[in-house]
């Protein structure tokens, strides 16, 4: 009975002592210097810092822009949609950066990624979707890429978003084939 008591009364001055420290810390903890803490995240979230760029393309994404007159495609178009983290994409001031890249096979196999175009526009310069959608508020992208030879070739493309505050959002990588047509 007394070792049962001992274990009893040490269990609650235990139990009392952390008890008591986080009474004691508690304030300190609640505690926040002005502008830090719950306005912070309100402040965050009014800023409307964009989180991702999410791009559809369509199925045939294609541009057809030459003189020339040839089916092969000198560019690309694809929808952008800058979502702060709510999944509906906003307009914001900043700045589009969007790289292509050329996929290559190697002899032996190797891929190879080569930049063949980029491009950066000012979201004021970019196309505004007239009927924002389940999606929001988005933009029309169209790009004419810089070598005729892309066709018939495999390109990725990597679209960022760039606000004024230097705060960078990005989509996924996108691979796409390009069309190479005989006639």
């Amino acid at each position: 009975m007394w070792a049962h008591d001992n274990v009893s009364r040490v269990m609650r001055g235990m139990v009392g002592g952390v008890l008591s420290t986080v009474l004691l810390l508690m304030p300190t903890a609640c505690q926040t210097t002005p502008g830090i803490g719950r306005s912070t995240t309100v402040a965050w979230d009014q800023r409307g810092v964009i989180r991702r760029v999410r791009c559809l393309y369509d199925q045939k994404p294609w541009l057809n822009l030459d003189r020339a007159g040839d089916r092969d495609p000198e560019g690309i178009r694809f929808r952008a949609f800058l979502d702060p983290g709510d999944g509906v994409g906003v307009h914001r001031d900043g700045t589009f950066h969007i790289e292509m890249y050329m996929i290559g096979r190697g002899e032996n196999g190797a891929t190879s990624r080569e930049l063949v175009s980029d491009w950066h526009y000012s979201s004021h310069d970019v196309h505004r979707i007239a009927k924002p959608g389940k999606l929001g508020d988005g933009y029309y992208l169209y790009l004419r890429w810089a070598k005729k030879e892309i066709a018939g070739n495999e390109i990725e493309i990597v679209t960022q978003f760039e606000d004024e505050s230097g705060n960078v959002a990005r989509s996924g990588t996108k691979r796409l084939a390009v069309p190479k047509y005989t006639s």
